[in-house]
């Protein structure tokens, strides 16, 4: 079974996804060519032209240690929820409560924890990213290189372009089902 990873998760993990998202809000053009350029750019620590699955995951193992508070090294829902709720404006978590949304920490280890320990562990938490990194690496030489990058974040851009559309629909959809206020 597939579980959707939720905004909640891109944010805590600061996955491929993230980079693209961030380029993007930048760039103009050829938007996944100009992701590519600075993922490439961010990632490639020794220069080579291509980053290694030990390069795309070395952000996310300071990541963890930011996010695992009392250093056990688990996250947990709490500290998930914590580290999600410094990123975002308090208005939009009151706004997320008030419209019933779940706990961004609880759904952060729900999607997460492979093992059902109720936390996630180092290994949980760089998943995304090597699942991202195995898709991106179309070659499978272990080298994603600038041209592969490109290609994937073209495919991560229409896929969260068709989710944004979607969340547009349901948006509408429930608005239309509630009923009018009445004074």
């Amino acid at each position: 079974m597939q579980r959707a990873i939720p905004l909640a998760v891109l944010a805590l993990c600061a996955g491929f996804t993230a980079h693209l998202a961030l380029a993007q809000d930048q760039a103009g053009g050829n938007q996944a060519g100009d992701a590519a350029k600075a993922f490439m750019q961010k990632l490639d620590t020794d220069g080579s032209g291509g980053i290694s699955l030990e390069e795309a995951t070395a952000p996310q193992k300071e990541q963890f240690k930011e996010n695992d508070a009392d250093g056990d090294g688990f996250i947990t829902a709490e500290e998930a929820g914590a580290a999600f709720a410094e990123q975002v404006p308090p208005e939009m978590m009151e706004a997320m409560k008030e419209r019933g949304m779940p706990d961004p920490g609880e759904t952060f280890v729900k999607n997460l924890d492979q093992n059902e320990d109720g936390k996630v562990d180092p290994t949980e938490f760089e998943q995304p990213t090597k699942e991202s990194f195995a898709a991106m690496d179309k070659n499978g030489d272990g080298i994603a290189d600038e041209a592969e990058a490109t290609a994937y974040f073209e495919e991560m851009r229409a896929k969260m372009q068709e989710r944004m559309q979607q969340m547009q629909q349901q948006m509408q959809q429930m608005q239309q089902s509630q009923p009018p206020a009445t004074e």
